[in-house]
């Protein structure tokens, strides 16, 4: 059964167009969303904690947390790039596409925000 997009609790996943400038020319890009579960997914694949010495650090695989925004949220681009281009961008133009898409930092943060391991 598809979603019901009239619902205020369901995710629109319709694609926004964002035209891009970079140095290296223009780029028009379709993003959707993550999803509430596509975030959980990201966040478990991708952050992982480790103890040291008594205090929790954070290890985030950035480059896999990338491929895998890239390859959901990314539905289409002008002119029109394949995945494989898309792993392969110039790091300008990757840098500018990056403030279009969510950030691994911003995911974090808001699923700690008001965390309490106690319950």
């Amino acid at each position: 059964m598809p979603p019901n997009k009239d619902n205020p609790f369901v995710l629109n996943n319709k694609p926004v167009r964002h035209e891009l400038e970079t140095p290296l020319g223009s780029l028009i890009v379709y993003v959707k969303p993550l999803s509430w579960i596509e975030q959980q997914d990201a966040l478990s694949r991708f952050v992982s904690i480790k103890s040291v010495d008594g205090e929790m650090t954070p290890k985030m695989d950035l480059g896999g947390y990338w491929r895998y925004v890239l390859m959901n949220c990314i539905t289409s681009t002008e002119p029109k790039l394949s995945k494989e281009d898309l792993f392969n961008l110039h790091p300008d133009v990757g840098n500018a596409l990056k403030r279009l898409l969510p950030d691994l930092t911003d995911i974090i943060q808001s699923f700690s925000e008001g965390f309490d391991p106690l319950g």
